[in-house]
């Protein structure tokens, strides 16, 4: 067996034997067998191997490199550090952005490098990431139970406690981390599919469906904040095809909202905004429209539409109306009250660069939001309204009150950093690198402490 961590100089002997007779640049496959006996002969983690397999003898090379990438590619500046760099290298896994940029550079998937699992029949030893194995499973199986319709009767007090499990953690999600929630909330789903398979009752079927539609969904909220946009997805989907199986529009337009997040958050606005005019055409007038509107501010914003951002988000406005079973009446994570509609006026005015109706709307959701029970804050939009808001004012050029809108954000505990916050405080970061004072650089060294430690993290790497 290899010896662990044997010093650069070995890897760069193994590089220069494997070159000596390649073409300049050599293929990638020439590229993919060094790192493989780097990774052999040396025992570096496998992203180490392929940094080191490219001749990138430092982390800092490694890091210029994928941003030069970015830049030719348009992927957008990042703020990406030698630090993080060798956190990856040291075992924590990348975010999926940066997971899907570290791919991009080395032109490989994340199997090969150390960040995946394959179950192709006949590998011997996987690599074990069984924090993706459980997020993934978990929407496999959710996916996977569409289709599957049977069984006899159950009694009133099965669904009376079902019900009262799906509005207790709906709730519960605004203020409690996402990951304990994760485990909870698969049990829950697995317990309603196993009643659907004893019941025949079409009544009972139907509040069956509607709760896993709405247990499929708060795990699509909860697996995107834990940094899983694909499993994320796949649940939401899940919840609009119960939705439709019971004639639910609310929650299958609900599901369509929360597809669209995934898909601007991707930098997918186009998409984003043909799901929200999908879930237009079937939702019910009320909180479930100024939902959609409000996610549609946003996508219109990051495609440069500011005439299409101001009309949603004044459409928004005008489309309280009666309310409705799953926004109003369970609430929580399913609700979208004036704070959080505020809040989202504020993220599409950041978007559209109209840096003074952002801080106001920032300010007001702010205002609104901590006018609720500290133990009953929806942490994350807090939080996230707060990053808008230091974002606002740098975009305005005032760098005074940036650090006071982010003091409450770096309290924010670990468990507790979600997969959007931490990529709405790295792109502050971004801003902040083109800044050049001492007041700028201390924030940025808290900015890179603080997605040092996330909610991703915090997944287990043991059960």
């Amino acid at each position: 067996m290899a010896k662990p961590g044997h010093h650069v100089e070995c890897a760069q002997r193994i590089r220069m034997r494997q070159l000596l007779e390649e073409a300049d640049p050599p293929p990638v496959s020439v590229i993919h067998a060094i790192a493989a006996e780097i990774g052999q002969c040396c025992g570096h983690h496998p992203l180490k191997c392929f940094r080191l397999a490219n001749g990138w003898n430092s982390a800092e090379k490694a890091v210029q490199a994928l941003h030069q990438m970015c830049l030719e590619q348009g992927l957008g500046a990042r703020g990406l550090t030698k630090r993080s760099w060798l956190d990856w290298e040291s075992g924590h896994r990348p975010g999926v952005d940066y997971l899907d940029l570290l791919c991009r550079l080395f032109r490989t998937g994340p199997v090969e490098l150390g960040f995946a699992t394959d179950y192709s029949p006949g590998l011997k030893t996987p690599v074990p990431t069984t924090e993706r194995e459980l997020i993934m499973s978990a929407a496999g199986e959710s996916s996977d139970h569409v289709a599957e319709i049977e069984a006899a009767s159950i009694g009133p007090n099965a669904l009376d406690q079902l019900n009262d499990d799906v509005i207790r953690l709906a709730r519960a999600y605004v203020h409690a981390a996402p990951l304990p929630l994760f485990g909870e909330l698969t049990r829950i789903r697995n317990r309603t599919y196993r009643l659907l398979d004893r019941t025949r009752n079409p009544r009972q079927q139907r509040d069956l469906y509607l709760a896993a539609g709405q247990i499929c969904g708060l795990l699509g909220s909860a697996s995107f904040d834990l940094g899983y946009p694909y499993a994320a997805a796949e649940q939401a989907r899940a919840a609009r095809v119960y939705g439709e199986v019971i004639g639910h529009n609310e929650l299958s337009a609900w599901a369509d909202g929360l597809l669209a997040c995934v898909e601007f958050w991707a930098g997918r606005p186009a998409q984003a905004l043909r799901l929200v005019e999908r879930g237009l055409e079937i939702a019910p007038p009320g909180t479930t429209r100024v939902r959609l509107f409000s996610i549609g501010s946003r996508a219109s914003a990051l495609l440069g539409d500011i005439g299409g951002t101001r009309d949603a988000i004044l459409a928004a406005q005008d489309a309280r109306g009666p309310r409705k079973e799953l926004h109003d009446e369970v609430g929580g994570e399913f609700g979208f009250d004036e704070a959080r509609q505020v809040f989202c006026a504020g993220s599409a005015y950041l978007s559209a660069g109209m840096a003074p109706e952002a801080e106001t709307e920032c300010e007001r959701a702010l205002t609104l939001y901590r006018a609720v029970p500290a133990d009953q804050r929806w942490y994350a939009a807090e939080a996230s309204a707060s990053v808008d808001l230091a974002a606002a004012r740098l975009l305005s050029g005032e760098i005074d009150g940036v650090a006071d809108a982010l003091s409450s954000v770096f309290a924010l505990q670990p468990d507790r950093r979600v997969e959007g916050l931490v990529k709405r405080v790295g792109q502050v970061r971004v801003s902040l690198a083109s800044i050049p004072s001492r007041e700028a650089g201390v924030l940025m060294d808290k900015i890179e402490e603080f997605t040092t430690e996330t909610a991703t993290r915090a997944l287990p790497t043991t059960f």
